[in-house]
């Protein structure tokens, strides 16, 4: 039996720039926001503070939930996601950011993060891609996206 993996991703904005994890594979440089998996017995707000600080080196107080995500490898004609994955992802503002450490536990193929501007990111390989207007735009209709690159 497959599990559900439900993940927390910390949407911080600087001026006109949003913080990206940078990541290198085979297909050059993409970037998604900062964030992962929630581990058991662990508080949302826990993974939260955990995964900005293994992927940024930074701190935040953790806002609002802007949105879901729910992600379905097996429905996606191409991926690089892990077969069978299925995972929420729940899209969390980020408030007051400050850069303490160097980023402890990047995740595999990150490279680090940046702050990207945000008029950049349609030219970028990001994810997800669809999300980028409201992204731009820092608006976000409705709280569920539905299952979206």
């Amino acid at each position: 039996m497959k599990s559900l993996r439900v993940s927390v991703r910390a949407v911080c904005y600087q001026d006109d720039k949003i913080l990206l994890a940078e990541h290198r594979d085979e297909r050059g440089l993409w970037y998604i926001i900062p964030g992962g998996g929630i581990q058991h017995n662990e508080t949302l707000d826990q993974a939260f503070a955990r995964e900005l600080l293994e992927e940024t080196g930074g701190t935040a107080t953790m806002g609002d939930i802007l949105f879901v995500r729910e992600v379905i490898a097996d429905k996606l004609e191409t991926t690089y996601l892990p077969e069978h994955l299925h995972q929420i992802e729940l899209f969390v503002e980020a408030n007051g950011f400050q850069t303490i450490e160097t980023p402890s536990q990047l995740d595999k193929d990150q490279i680090g993060s940046v702050w990207m501007p945000l008029d950049q990111l349609q030219d970028l390989l990001f994810f997800p891609q669809s999300m980028v207007p409201a992204f731009q735009k820092r608006e976000f209709n409705g709280i569920y996206q539905g299952h979206i690159l």
